[in-house]
């Protein structure tokens, strides 16, 4: 094999719009590789914006296929959502004579979406884009890097490529180095439902460095998903549920700490939890059959080391444990459509408390976001009003979930989130039960 360091380039990339109908019909625009050659690591570089931190990216890249794949065949994809600063030149620049390339821009350069809870405008169109390259192109892997990392070093391409090629896996979901209550959202709702529903203890995705097989690639680009309903949800939440409810093989690699360039303002918190949730709940009627027979969990490979993570400072739970509070006065009456009788009981009791030492029981959230998924299924209310008013729901299980762990150690984060995870699975055959009776 021709090594990376070598590979013929001709300084200028080719910048094209792939459509539905140039996938069918043209494959003459592969950079000189014919249909079918065999491409054996494909780069998808994510960028909007991003000539701040691009160069450095670029050369991280580089320096990982040159370290870890120096014989293999590679790529560089670089999926742009309408860059206003010369971020593809500068990629163009810096990749010249080191490894063929090709820069892919959003239709007319413009937003597809709006911005997701951890991307930016078009990243779903720019990843679509990048899996019908994949999809003309056969490689054997292909990574997805977003252009606002920071961090990334050369040896994430190791971390990120090594389980698909040569562990045959899937799907590599990135670990990031973080404190006990970074992305509580995701240990205490997204990854103990989901692992509830398809079997997999495979955490949330948070987005920053994905490795995906060809196959899985190419899979994703030709599932009717991008324009469907579910276009509207986080498109790091389909992409996992695609990978979790198929037969696909999962897995987790240790990155350390993700640094990122964040220029899109702060995304309210309801509007991540309609896009994240209602993501999750909208593919639990494609996937019935898939999670109505999962029955217990198991664990996923974990390739790379942990790194300790940092310890947090003081967190403020009492305007979490407010919000809940104005929640119980704002939104009881669209409760009371959404939740059964018994867990608004057990909720209103709540409301007695002192901020102090607030609890919401696990056993009583898990029923909480139960009754949610099934008002979803049921249309009870617009969905999306719906999955807003979960948000002071959510605030004050987060307020309990600090309260319960703060005087303790990571390891007993770790013990907490683990029993809420099974307390999801114990309580499944309630979703089940309910779910089907609705369906009769």
């Amino acid at each position: 094999m021709t090594t990376v360091a070598s590979m013929p380039q001709s300084g200028n990339s080719e910048t094209d719009m792939l459509t539905q109908e140039q996938a069918a019909a043209s494959t003459s625009d592969l950079g000189g590789r014919q249909p079918t050659d065999t491409l054996d690591i494909l780069v998808g570089l994510l960028t909007l914006n991003n000539a701040g931190t691009i160069e450095s990216l670029v050369k991280s890249i580089l320096e990982g296929l040159r370290q870890s794949f120096p014989n293999l065949s590679t790529q560089l994809v670089n999926c742009d959502a309408g860059s206003q600063d010369g971020t593809p030149g500068i990629v163009d620049r810096v990749a010249a004579g080191m490894v063929p390339l090709r820069i892919i821009p959003n239709a007319a350069g413009t937003y597809a979406n709006l911005t997701r809870e951890s991307g930016f405008p078009g990243r779903d169109e720019s990843i679509r884009n990048l899996c019908l390259a994949a999809q003309q192109l056969q490689p054997k892997v292909c990574l997805i890097l977003e252009g606002q990392l920071r961090s990334l070093s050369p040896a994430w391409i190791d971390r990120l490529a090594r389980p698909v090629y040569e562990h045959a896996e899937d799907f590599v979901v990135p670990l990031y180095r973080r404190h006990r209550y970074e992305g509580t959202l995701v240990t205490n709702l997204l990854y103990p439902l989901t692992r509830a529903l398809y079997g997999k203890r495979l955490r949330y995705p948070s987005g920053g460095a994905y490795g995906l097989s060809g196959k899985f690639a190419r899979d994703l680009h030709s599932r009717s998903t991008w324009t469907g309903a579910t276009g509207k949800f986080s498109v790091d939440g389909w992409m996992t549920t695609a990978a979790l409810a198929g037969s696909y093989r999962v897995c987790h690699t240790f990155l350390g700490t993700r640094d990122q360039e964040t220029k899109i303002g702060a995304v309210d918190l309801s509007v991540v939890l309609a896009q994240t949730v209602g993501g999750i709940f909208h593919s639990m009627e494609e996937y019935e059959s898939s999670w109505e027979r999962t029955k217990e969990s198991s664990e996923v490979p974990l390739y790379g080391a942990a790194e300790p993570a940092p310890e947090p400072g003081p967190l403020e739970t009492g305007r979490m444990v407010s919000g809940f509070k104005q929640g119980l006065r704002d939104l009881l009456p669209l409760w009371e459509l959404i939740l059964s009788r018994d867990t608004l009981g057990q909720i209103l009791a709540l409301e007695i408390q002192d901020p102090e030492d607030f609890r919401f029981p696990p056993a009583l959230w898990v029923q909480t976001v139960y009754d949610f998924a099934l008002a979803y299924h049921d249309q009870t209310l617009h969905r999306e009003h719906m999955l807003k008013s979960l948000t002071p729901l959510y605030l004050g299980r987060t307020a309990s979930f600090v309260m319960e762990t703060q005087h303790g150690d990571g390891a007993q984060v770790d013990r907490t989130v683990e029993a809420l995870c099974r307390q999801f699975e114990q309580s499944k055959p309630y979703l089940i039960e309910q779910w089907r009776w609705r369906d009769e």
